[in-house]
This record gives C-alpha cells, structure tokens and sequence, in this order.
C-alpha cells in the first residue's frame, strides 16, 4: 500500500495540473467510501485469529487422537508383554500362543490418523514435521543385483508410469553396485543400501511400497536379469524389531527376545505420551496469547510511524488525497492517522 501511495504522490507533484482532475475521479465522498469500502481492519483481524484459532483447534484435535491411539497402544503392548511371561514360566499353551498372535494382529492393524492423515506408523512411531513416517523396508525375491558380473549390464527398473535406468558395471562389489542403483532410483523416491550380509535392501515410504508390492518390473541385458520383455520382480517386506509384525513367540529364546522388543517400545510410546501432552500445553498457551492479544493498537502504531516518515515532506492536502484514493478511508480515519 505504502509503494502506491508514494507512486501517486509523486505523480501529482511532477503533474499539478492533472493533480485536481485525478483527485476528483479518485475520492468518493463518505457515503460512497461507506457502501463501497473494503473489509474494514478490525474484521481482516477478526479472520486472522479465527483461523489461527481453528488451526490450533484442529492440532488440539489431532494430539487428542493421537494421544487415545497411542493409549490404546500401551494397553495392548502391557497384555502382551504379560502374556509372554506367562508363557514364559510355563509351557506355552495353544491357547496361549492363539491369545499372543491375536494380541500382535491387534497392534499391527491399528489405523491412528486424523482427517485421512496418518498419526502414528508401522512401527509405533509418532508422527511428526521433525520425525516423518519410518520407511519401508524390502528385497527382491528372485533377482540378486548386489552379484558381481564379467560384463556391464543396464538394468530398466518401472514402477507405475515412472522408470529409471542404471549402467551395473562389471567386476564391482556390492557397495560400488549399490551407489548406482541409489542414484538411478532417486526419480522414484527409493533408497538403496548393503546390509551386513551384503543383501541389497530398498526402502520406500508407504505410497511407493504400495506400487511395489502391485508390481516392480525390470529389464536386464542376460546378466543378472534375462534380456527382453519386462518382468514382474516380486518383492519380501523386511520388518524392522520396532514393528510389532516382526515379534516371534514360538520358542523360549524367541519369546525372551520378543518380551525385551515390547519393553523397549512400551519405554518409546510412554515417551511419546510425554511429549503429546508437553506439545498440547504449548499449543493452548499459544491460543489463550491469540485470544487476549489486541493487535489493532500495536499495528496502527507502526503504520502511523511509516506514515508519518513518508509523508513529512508533502503537503498535507496531498497526503489526505492520496491516503483516500489508495486506501479507501473516509477524511476522519485519514486525518486521525496522520495527526
């Protein structure tokens, strides 16, 4: 506003015979400011804390959600790591067993989200701006790239209508064959790394292990792939010890070892529990601020301040012609700014 009102300043002064006749086309009388103004400033601030009201209403909400899911979650984690230890002091029944896996189906299935938004993911993680939904991992089931070969080989990998090439050399170990693969699978949002084994493992967010599992078609040259037509590569999800479909229940070291996995994530969602409640506590202090700021004084204060540093030198008759051409204020409002 302040870059067109000097614009028209300057225009009168270099033009004081034209000046007049655009001060007529361009000030309304009142009643005319009155039916034709714009959203007066009051209410443009009334919008602005409504919406920031509603969009921390709407965090508020999403905590809540998030802070029952993963309540639902401890209470699940608490029944199975009790059922484990009594499968654990004593032989494991089938009727146990049947109780441990229907625990474990439970937790896996949990769907935690707020407005179709995903709260908490696959590993009992909650999801935030700092902290994004853990990865996807998997491998291949019938195609090993990570094996070295006397020939160079393209290999055309597709996944939905995206697709992506990459030269394997020949005589290269996996960690040197894994570096092309990374790059030549950037466009598709998918990592790849050598795990201690030296097996290649990709990773992928939720959508693109979606399209994975529908498909993953690749083209080799007769190396590691056959040359010719696409082939419909199937793929093995490789679950991480934080997701509760990892856990094993059937012997004795496996229900030790699963009673160890369910402590350590009963330990992580009690401490996400914490930072629920520290996070909704800043928010509504955040809002109650909102609710009893009066920005109205603190912004005219400033706008009379660059008002009245632009205005000095010009005549003050100017001033208020310019102020309710470009503003659209009536003579009082523009004589109180600038007095």
């Amino acid at each position: 506003m302040l870059h067109g009102i000097t614009d028209t300043l300057n225009i009168q002064q270099r033009s004081p015979t034209v000046a007049p006749a655009m001060g007529a086309q361009q000030v309304p009388n009142e009643q005319q400011v009155a039916n034709t103004a714009a959203i007066p400033t009051h209410r443009l601030e009334s919008y602005s804390k409504w919406a920031k009201v509603t969009q921390g209403q709407h965090k508020i909400s999403a905590s809540q959600v998030a802070e029952q899911g993963l309540q639902q979650v401890k209470a699940l984690l608490k029944q199975l790591h009790n059922q484990v230890k009594q499968s654990l002091s004593k032989q494991q029944s089938v009727q146990q067993q049947a109780r441990t896996k229907q625990l474990q189906s439970q937790l896996a299935q949990l769907d935690i989200s707020y407005q179709n938004k995903p709260l908490v993911d696959h590993q009992l993680n909650l999801i935030s701006a700092a902290r994004p939904a853990a990865k996807h991992n998997f491998s291949l089931k019938s195609v090993d790239l990570s094996v070295a070969k006397l020939r160079d080989e393209y290999i055309t990998i597709q996944l939905g209508s995206d697709s992506s090439r990459v030269l394997l050399p020949a005589n290269e170990n996996a960690n040197n064959l894994v570096q092309h693969l990374s790059s030549a699978l950037k466009p598709l949002d998918i990592q790849a790394a050598v795990d201690r084994n030296g097996k290649f493992i990709f990773q992928g967010n939720k959508s693109q292990w979606q399209q994975v599992q529908a498909g993953l078609l690749m083209t080799g040259q007769g190396q590691r792939l056959p040359a010719g037509e696409a082939r419909s590569i199937k793929v093995t999800e490789e679950l991480n010890w934080q997701d509760p479909r990892e856990w094993r229940f059937g012997s004795n070291e496996e229900l030790k070892q699963a009673m160890a996995k369910i402590a350590k994530s009963m330990h992580k969602v009690e401490l996400q529990l914490q930072e629920l409640a520290e996070s909704k506590q800043k928010i509504q202090q955040q809002l109650q601020r909102i609710n009893s700021q009066k920005p109205t004084s603190a912004d005219l204060e400033t706008t009379m301040t660059q008002l009245t540093n632009l205005m000095q030198p010009l005549p003050f008759n100017l001033q208020v012609t310019s102020l309710m051409a470009q503003a659209n204020m009536t003579r009082t409002q523009v004589s109180a700014l600038l007095a």
